[in-house]
């Protein structure tokens, strides 16, 4: 190419310089505004972005006053709405508690009652008070305490002379019984006849027994003894993992309570925030662990940063999705009659979130898919009635599946008892 130079310029004659110059100036401006609408187009990141594949399924399904956020395995958004707008998620909270939980206390995390006496076994009786020194355990119901009779009963107590006192924090039955009132009735054999046939249906011992015929009888209160009281054994409840699975799938409200065991709702809101990208933590507010209430608040967009974060929590310790949170249409609880057409069922593993009386209503999990792996998404629902809002996010859900190819996940449902996980150690 010839380089236009003063020197060619002046060599030329007068009547060809005007249109050299000229074709110069055309060229150059040409170069100059392509780089300029390069700039402003690229450089600044002007350049529309193509929509989201599922962005219009999302507005014609779920409405565009609604929140969602959908990602696709390999990091691909496949549709958002109101992404980064925190709303009430109702028990969708549960999942980052889930998440703390498991941070702080790992899956197999047991926690304990232990059972102590005040005075010795004379004919049969205890000759003080039997004492329980609670430690918050969420899964002390009353096949637990009938294997804890049965125990008793192995030890050589039918009858205590004295009383039933409680040390320390007890729950009994999700339900906290700080005094052990509702506790002392199973034991006394008065109440939780479901139960007893459950523990008969597994326990050689308890077989041919009625609860009566091995109930414990307490006498009368008694002046504490001068001794220190002795450990007769120590309860452990079934792993924590089995705990997050079971209240995650009846989206039982004991999560507040679990979360005192690790600092409460400060503790999982700080640990929830910190799983997440920072631009995202303003949008996670924790006050009840258990998404009761009225003040919690979290976006599409963190829900599904937090189901990564658990992804990566229960990857680090061999473990997956369909180990702590229900399997639609297979588990029972609140998935178990949503998402269960045979196209449908055993796709999605996630969690609900409802509270009618302030109109919120939320679906968030996993969707497994041929075309896009592993969809991680969050419908959060505010301002609808709840059975509209459960209408819309199970017909977006389908809708997603069946544009991306339903692949169940591979699940085997666990039919044993909790119960049938808790140990007795016994102090012989």
């Amino acid at each position: 190419m010839t380089l236009l130079t003063e020197k060619t310029l002046v060599s030329l004659r007068p009547h060809d310089r005007q249109p050299l110059l000229v074709q110069s100036f055309q060229v150059t401006f040409s170069r100059l505004f392509f780089l300029i609408l390069l700039v402003v187009l690229v450089g600044v990141g002007r350049v529309p972005a193509a929509e989201p594949p599922f962005q219009k399924l999302a507005q014609t399904i779920v409405g565009t006053d609604q929140g969602v956020f959908v990602m696709a395995e390999n990091g691909t958004v496949l549709a958002a709405l109101n992404a980064e707008r925190a709303v009430h998620p109702a028990s969708i909270t549960k999942v980052v508690t889930t998440l703390a939980l498991l941070k702080r206390l790992g899956p197999e995390h047991r926690f304990e009652t232990r059972f102590l006496a005040e005075s010795s076994v004379r004919d049969g009786t205890l000759q003080g008070n039997l004492i329980i020194e609670g430690g918050n355990d969420p899964y002390l119901v009353f096949e637990n305490v009938f294997l804890i009779l049965l125990e008793l009963r192995a030890l050589g107590i039918r009858t205590v002379e004295g009383t039933l006192n409680v040390r320390g924090s007890l729950i009994f039955n999700w339900q906290p019984d700080p005094q052990a009132r509702r506790l002392q009735r199973a034991l006394t054999g008065l109440d939780g006849a479901t139960g007893w046939r459950a523990v008969q249906a597994v326990r050689k011992d308890a077989t041919t027994r009625r609860l009566a015929e091995v109930a414990l009888k307490f006498n009368r209160a008694v002046t504490a003894s001068a001794q220190r009281p002795r450990l007769l054994f120590t309860h452990r409840s079934p792993p924590l993992i089995r705990h997050l699975k079971d209240f995650n799938s009846y989206s039982n409200n004991i999560f507040q309570v679990l979360s005192q065991h690790i600092g409460g709702p400060p503790v999982v809101e700080q640990i929830g925030r910190s799983s997440v990208p920072p631009e995202m933590r303003s949008a996670i507010v924790i006050d009840n662990a258990a998404g009761a209430g009225k003040t919690n608040r979290l976006s599409p967009q963190a829900v599904v940063a937090l189901l990564q974060s658990l992804d990566k929590e229960l990857e680090r310790h061999r473990l997956s999705f369909v180990d702590v949170l229900p399997v639609a249409g297979v588990d029972p609880g609140t998935l178990e009659g949503r998402l269960n057409d045979p196209s449908h069922q055993g796709a999605v593993v996630g969690k609900t979130g409802t509270i009618g009386s302030l109109r919120v209503s939320a679906l968030a999990g996993v969707a497994q898919t041929r075309r896009y792996g592993q969809v991680m998404f969050a419908v959060l629902n505010h301002r609808l009635q709840v059975p509209e809002a459960r209408r819309r996010q199970d017909a977006f859900v389908r809708a997603l599946l069946n544009a991306s190819g339903s692949a169940p996940q591979r699940y085997r449902r666990e039919t044993a008892p909790a119960f049938t996980e808790a140990r007795l150690e016994v102090v012989r």
